[in-house]
């Protein structure tokens, strides 16, 4: 097959050679355009048999050297595009076949899917009916539930360690000073001291506010109040059960002793352990707890 190169060789070959031809003959038979060449302008005198035939000759030469071979080469694309045409159609008619040779096949599958999925759900239901009464008995019920609210009721609240204790004290102004030094002033939904009061003891004050985002935020900034004049000793901590609030007790008084044996680092808590670092340094965690 003639490539596209040549195509527009040819093309642009019967286009000059026709140009030209025509633009002579317009010339000889004194017309504007080549449309008006008809036979009672050939018919002249001054038109010679000569000029006739080279006329003819370079015509015959047009159509034999550039028009033919473009008419061969225009007829076999013709016929590849019919072929690719036809395979193309085979190839539909095959993948059609093949999609209804999937559709079926998945039917087939999902049936026995279906099959074995409802006799798996028989023997299962038959294991709940007989354990359900156990698994779910209105006392275990009734812990989840309380274990769930509580927890939803404690994740409102904060608590403050280190916040010195006098007799008639203001407890609110106090803890809102504290909050003031990290840039927070919530709306507290109450405040109050946590535990019974004995001497030389400090209690931890348990602060509630109206949203957990509040709680959140407050003790994300609650790390500044360490480089803060004055509070470096007050700590900020989610509202804890009696278990993990004795936990948190032996960290704090592990906090006080490391701080009495290092004074030169910078120690405190993160993330339930006790992290020191030279001032003004990176952290490491430390070993204690």
């Amino acid at each position: 097959m003639v490539g596209c190169g040549y195509k527009e060789m040819y093309m642009r070959q019967i286009v000059d050679a026709r140009d030209a031809i025509f633009a002579e003959m317009c010339k000889e038979l004194k017309i504007e355009n080549h449309h008006h060449i008809q036979r009672c302008y050939l018919n002249k005198s001054h038109i010679t048999k000569e000029k006739l035939i080279r006329w003819l000759e370079t015509v015959c030469f047009i159509l034999d050297s550039n028009a033919v071979p473009l008419l061969y080469a225009g007829s076999e694309v013709i016929e590849r595009v019919t072929e690719l045409r036809e395979q193309k159609i085979d190839d539909q008619e095959t993948i059609i076949k093949l999609q209804q040779t999937v559709i079926e096949k998945s039917s087939e599958n999902f049936q026995s899917v279906k099959n074995t999925v409802q006799e798996e759900l028989k023997s299962y239901s038959s294991v709940l009916t007989k354990s359900c009464s156990n698994a779910l008995s209105p006392k275990k019920l009734e812990a989840v539930v309380k274990k769930v609210t509580v927890t939803e009721e404690m994740s409102k609240n904060a608590i403050v360690y280190g916040l010195v204790e006098t007799e008639h004290e203001t407890l609110l102004k106090k803890v809102e000073e504290v909050l003031a030094e990290i840039g927070e002033k919530p709306d507290l939904t109450s405040c109050s001291r946590v535990g019974t009061k004995r001497d030389n003891t400090i209690r931890p004050v348990k602060i509630t506010l109206k949203s957990i985002d509040h709680v959140n935020q407050i003790l994300r900034n609650a790390k500044m109040l360490h480089t803060k004049t004055g509070y470096s000793g007050i700590y900020i901590c989610p509202d804890r059960t009696a278990e993990q609030r004795k936990a948190d007790k032996r960290l704090w008084e592990q906090l006080k002793t490391k701080r009495k044996k290092e004074p030169e680092k910078d120690h405190r808590i993160q993330n339930g352990r006790i992290v020191s670092s030279e001032k003004d340094s990176q952290p490491a965690v430390s070993n204690v707890g």
